[in-house]
């Protein structure tokens, strides 16, 4: 087992391995070198750099990777209330992964995780943070149930589950649209990305709103196919009419008129009202997603 820090100069080896991990994960999303090259060094959320201090190592065996990992010290961290601050001394494991077979070489990169955050006296750590995950995965930072063997041995070295995900995926181009409310929509313009949607009743009143993240400008035009849907949601007294369905289909239309195929989403998993309505409206579910915090 060989490690190496990873920089921009040898960033190519990790590409090609991230390209392999990401086969059977659906927000793994085809990208261009350079998409992941900002993703992985120079990544923001919202506009705002993600990690002040970052490191990346790989372990190389036979002149293969065999495994990840990229830890550091982020710039602001979300408080209990959704809110965002900046006064926190946290650490976070971004990703990490390694073959299934292979447990001593993820040990062997997690140790070096636990003892940069022990050198820097950071004690509350987090490992795949949801909204500090790669902008060419459309900032899904959790991790896949695929890896659950990854988040094993992060019980065994005391993370516990934070929170647990369902990620979905419709195939649009099947999606049948109706429009029975005389319900219809006004679009913003493109905003750092995204744009939002807001649903009017036939009484021109405003009685719902959602937003998409456009996942072809984050992966360098490589992922032509997606959106993603990031929220939806109705006022209450709009709610038990069928118009969480037009507007998603609304929505769905937009998309469509711009040549697109798949919308992804994902809700928590004690969301069951969430769950029942995607998957009502022709979702699949691609699996649990999660992430970890120390006990």
């Amino acid at each position: 087992m060989h490690i190496i820090e990873i920089n921009r100069d040898n960033a190519k080896i990790l590409f090609d391995y991230w390209n392999e991990i990401g086969e059977s994960v659906p927000y793994f999303f085809k990208t261009t070198y350079d998409s992941f090259l900002e993703s992985i060094f120079d990544d923001k959320f919202e506009g705002m750099t993600i990690f002040k201090d970052s490191r990346i190592f790989i372990s190389k065996e036979e002149n293969q990777v065999r495994g990840f990992i990229q830890y550091g010290i982020p710039t602001f961290h979300f408080t209990g209330a959704g809110k965002i601050t900046e006064n926190i001394n946290i650490g976070v494991i971004r990703n990490l992964y390694f073959n299934k077979t292979r447990t001593d070489i993820g040990q062997a990169l997690l140790d070096l995780a636990l003892e940069f955050f022990k050198e820097n006296s950071i004690k509350d750590l987090y490992a795949f943070y949801h909204a500090m995950g790669m902008s060419c995965n459309g900032n899904h930072g959790k991790l896949h149930d695929n890896f659950s063997y990854i988040g094993n041995l992060l019980f065994e070295n005391g993370f516990e589950i934070e929170h647990e995900n369902i990620y979905y995926v419709c195939d649009i181009s099947k999606k049948k649209l109706e429009y029975h409310n005389n319900s219809y929509i006004k679009v913003s313009d493109l905003v750092d990305n995204r744009q939002r949607f807001v649903l009017y009743n036939e009484n021109n009143e405003a009685i719902g709103s959602a937003e998409i993240k456009y996942i072809d400008r984050l992966t360098g035009n490589k992922e032509r196919e997606i959106i993603y849907l990031v929220w939806i949601g109705l006022d209450k007294r709009a709610r038990g009419k069928g118009l969480g369905t037009e507007f998603l289909n609304h929505i769905i239309d937009f998309c469509k008129g711009k040549g697109y195929r798949y919308l992804h989403t994902d809700t928590a998993i004690n969301n069951k009202t969430a769950q029942k309505f995607y998957i009502r409206n022709g979702f699949i579910d691609k699996g649990i997603t999660r992430s970890y915090i120390t006990k």
